[in-house]
């Protein structure tokens, strides 16, 4: 599980990953976090459940989000999925590295943006080039998948 939102903070996604981790943990599956550090959490920490969790120095520019980058965070998410020898990442930042890899890589969408503003035009850009070579996406609702399908210009039936 690859985000920018995650523990210390509090909120929908830090709870949803969170949750989901120990659903998955409790069904014998081995899961790592990773996200970036928050203030003096850096390094590897491990929560309830045996939850790992990568806190990796990465430059933040808005919101607590990272910076999307392709160069200076691979090395060490290549590092991390070797070490733990991940087979499926889920998230965002990592699915480019992820893909490079070889590894599958599954993406959920929770947002609705629209199609007419220049932000929304390049979002949806990048979110079409990103989800070009991804294993499976999630959405949150069916409002939420037409959405992804007409942004991402996917294959509703896929």
């Amino acid at each position: 599980m690859i985000s920018d939102f995650f523990h210390p903070n509090i909120g929908g996604v830090e709870s949803h990953i969170y949750h989901n981790s120990q659903c998955l943990i409790q069904r014998g599956h081995k899961v790592v976090v990773i996200t970036h550090a928050y203030g003096e959490r850096r390094g590897v920490r491990y929560l309830a459940g045996g939850l790992k969790v990568y806190y990796i120095p990465a430059p933040i520019v808005y919101n607590n989000a990272s910076l999307p980058t392709f160069f200076s965070t691979f090395h060490i998410l290549r590092q991390i999925f070797i070490r733990e020898r991940i087979d499926i990442v889920h998230g965002h930042q990592g699915i480019l590295h992820a893909r490079t890899m070889g590894i599958k890589a599954v993406f959920t969408d929770h947002s609705l943006f629209g199609f007419a503003d220049a932000s929304s035009i390049l979002t949806n850009k990048l979110l079409k080039f990103v989800l070009s070579d991804v294993s499976h996406v999630i959405c949150v609702s069916h409002t939420s998948k037409e959405n992804t399908v007409l942004r991402a210009a996917l294959d509703p039936w896929i």
